[in-house]
Formats: C-alpha cells, sequence, structure tokens
C-alpha cells in the first residue's frame, strides 16, 4: 500500500515519521528534489528550490517520483506499506505553487492520502526558524495555506477514488491506526470546552481513552486553539484563528474523517460547539451517540428534544462501556431494552402500578422479538433475559418497584 502524506511546511512532521515500523518504506518527495538537482549541477537547495522556474522544478519532480516509484516497486515485498511525504501546494511572496500535479499523483498511485495539521500559531513559530522563505508568513496566512492544502489534498483523493483524512501531528497513534487496512471505525470525540468546569476535564480524559480502545479516534484537544497565543498577533490573525477552529473541526475531523460522533456531557452545561457538531454529523447521515451521566438524585434530568433526537443516547460512560463490550448481535437487543426502561421510568409518575424486574425482563423479550428480524432474533433469544435483568438492575435506583412478591 502507498500511502501519501501531504502538509504545509513547519509541521515538524518528522516527529510523526520516527514511529513508523523498520518495514514501512519512507520517501520525503522534497528531499528527493533537491537531490535530483544537485545531482544534475543545479544550484538549488531546501532554502530555494521554489526559486525554479515552473518547467525546471515539474521537470525534478517528476525525476524524483520516477525513482520512488521504482524503488516502491523493487522493494515491495520486503515493504509492503511505502509513505511518500510531499506538499500539495505552497504559499510563496508571489502567490501559490503546486507541490503536486495530476499527473504526479497518478504516477504515484496512492491508495490513501493523509494532511498532517497543526495549530497555525505553532506552525508561524517553526516558520521563523526555517531555512526556506516562509518568515513572511502571518498567522493569518498560514491559516489559509493549511485550509488550501486540505482543499486540494482532498480533491487529489476525490480524483483518484481514495479515502482521505485529516490528522493532528499531536495524535501520531491515530496517523498509525490508519495505515492498518482493517482498522476500526473512525470517531469523532465531542465534549465541552469553553464552559466545563476544570474538575471534569479528568472524566473527559477518561472517556477518550475509552473510545481509543474501540476506535481510532480524532480528539479536538489535540489542537488547541486557544494556547500560544503572542501579544504581536493582529485581530486578522485572532479571527482566523477562531474560524480556522470551527473549519477543522466541522469540515476536516467530521466530514472528511468522521464515520461516527460520539459526545460526551459529564455534566448539563452550555456546549453549542458539541451540539452543532452533533447535528452537522447527523445532517450528514453519519452515527451520532451522546453519552451523559446517570443522575444521583433517583430523576432523569429533563433534556429538550432538539438536544436528543439527534443521538442514540446513553446515561453513562459505564453503559457505553457495556454496550461497546457486547457482541454486535446484542448491541441492538440492548438498544430496544434501554429505550424501552427509559419510556418506564419516565411514564412511572403517570401509571397506577409499577413493574417487576420479571415483567420486564418478559416485556423485553416480546420487544425485540417484535422489533429485530427473526434471523438476528433466534440466536440471541436465550440471551436477552440476561441482558434485560443486567439492566434493570442498573436503574433500579430510579424505579418504583413492586413490594409484593415476585412469583
Amino acid at each position: 500500500m502507498n500511502v501519501l502524506v501531504t502538509g504545509i511546511s513547519g509541521l515538524g512532521r518528522e516527529k510523526i515519521f520516527q514511529n513508523l515500523d523498520k518495514n514501512v518504506k519512507f520517501y520525503d518527495l522534497g528531499q528527493k528534489i533537491v537531490e535530483k538537482a544537485k545531482s544534475r549541477g543545479l544550484f538549488y537547495s531546501e532554502r530555494n528550490i521554489l526559486r525554479a522556474n515552473h518547467p525546471t522544478l515539474a521537470a525534478l519532480r517528476a525525476a524524483a517520483i520516477e525513482q520512488i516509484v521504482n524503488e516502491c516497486h523493487k522493494h515491495k515485498s520486503e515493504n509492503p506499506l511505502a509513505i511518500i511525504s510531499s506538499h500539495a501546494v505552497f504559499m510563496l511572496l508571489d502567490g501559490f505553487r503546486e507541490g503536486l500535479e495530476l499527473m504526479d499523483l497518478e504516477a504515484l498511485a496512492p491508495d490513501m492520502i493523509i494532511t498532517l495539521i497543526d495549530g497555525p500559531q505553532y506552525i508561524h513559530d517553526r516558520l521563523r526558524e526555517h531555512p526556506g522563505d516562509y518568515f513572511h508568513l502571518t498567522v493569518e496566512s498560514i491559516v489559509r495555506w493549511q485550509e488550501f492544502e486540505v482543499f486540494f489534498s482532498e480533491h487529489l483523493a476525490k480524483h483518484l477514488h481514495i479515502r482521505h483524512y485529516v490528522v493532528p501531528i499531536n495524535q501520531p497513534e491515530t496517523f498509525l491506526g490508519l495505515l492498518n487496512p482493517n482498522h476500526p471505525k473512525v470517531v469523532y470525540a465531542s465534549y465541552p470546552m469553553t464552559h466545563l468546569d476544570k474538575k471534569f476535564l479528568p472524566h473527559i480524559r477518561d472517556f477518550v481513552e475509552l473510545l481509543k480502545q474501540h476506535y481510532i479516534v480524532f480528539d479536538p484537544a489535540a489542537i488547541e486553539s486557544s494556547h500560544n497565543i503572542k501579544e504581536y498577533y493582529t485581530a486578522a490573525d485572532h479571527r482566523a484563528i477562531a474560524n480556522h477552529t470551527i473549519v477543522r473541526d466541522l469540515d476536516w475531523f467530521i466530514r472528511i474523517n468522521a464515520e461516527m460522533v460520539i459526545a460526551y456531557w459529564p455534566t448539563i452545561v452550555f456546549s453549542s460547539g458539541m451540539n452543532d457538531e452533533l447535528r452537522y454529523a447527523y445532517d450528514l447521515g453519519k452515527e451520532t451517540i451522546l453519552v451523559t451521566e446517570r443522575p444521583t438524585d433517583n430523576r432523569l434530568p429533563l433534556l429538550s428534544p432538539f438536544t436528543t433526537y439527534k443521538s442514540k443516547m446513553f446515561w453513562s460512560a459505564k453503559d457505553l462501556e457495556d454496550y461497546l463490550k457486547l457482541p454486535t448481535r446484542l448491541q441492538q437487543a440492548y438498544s430496544i431494552i434501554q429505550d424501552e426502561i427509559l419510556d418506564i421510568i419516565r411514564l412511572q409518575d403517570l401509571l397506577t402500578d409499577s413493574i417487576s424486574k420479571i415483567e420486564f425482563i418478559n416485556r423485553s423479550l416480546y420487544l425485540c422479538e417484535y422489533k429485530m428480524p427473526v434471523n438476528e432474533f433466534k440466536p440471541i433469544e436465550t440471551e436477552i433475559s440476561k441482558l434485560a435483568n443486567k439492566i434493570f438492575e442498573i436503574w433500579e435506583p430510579l424505579f418504583v418497584v413492586k413490594t409484593k412478591a415476585e412469583s
């Protein structure tokens, strides 16, 4: 498998490549281009290679790509995975210049494209020490360059009908996970940030770690836009960083990357970001889950239907963990039984009688038989009673349970 990794200058991308398996073949296209120039006696280096005119640079790039392709074919049996690192576009003093053309892409024939990103303020710091002519870039310019890098990389992937991902440089485990062709589902972790009391941050971190046990996870905290802000940033820089956060989380992490969005609400607190992320994913047809923590006051919290309609609900991180540990064949039954017990709890004040454990187990069996296809229900019929019993016991503190003997 060949993977094309794009990204702008100043990412410090070498730190994400240092953990590659020794059997992975790695190629830096920019470095290969400079080597080709030097081998032909041209006075180009990493610092000034982009001064070359278009035909010269295109010829050098084509020669470098031909060498990479030949080496990939030659070592394919011993190095089944090859990574080619390149820019999709460059931002220069006199405008943009392509890092790849369509004919270059077709020659490389990657199976996947991954675009690496980082916070624009961190990129700005690194570019001030870069040997190339990039010191002129403002933070706002870096935002635009990074957004165009992702935009063009996505179009390159669409041209070849291959998968494209956008990965923060600070999530090397996510990058490495995507290199596995049989990787699990890709999930975006959503949660309150701005208004959340800091005492809940350990709960957030534990929840993200729980998700990582089952999925490849994109975590918005991997790029924290409010950190590393300098006093000399302009108003345009600040606006660009704020707007970039929305583009990154909604358009890249959710639209491009995620198959699923799982939101965690450790306490009921205002979070326009989490709500917008769930709605955006829902409108894109992606699976959405909202997890909050089971109440301790024996009452279900009153949640707006505008919050709950777009997501499958879980009432604690432990509930989600139990669900994820179930065999796939039992997960639909779990959802049916969980929805039923929540309806009973909500309505129990209006009912003239409560429900016993045995009655609930029987009702769960009837509902699963009614709502599931026969070929899915029959193999798990004997397991549903145990599942219903477990769910009932979890929610028992919120039940007005019958006092008469269950017989």
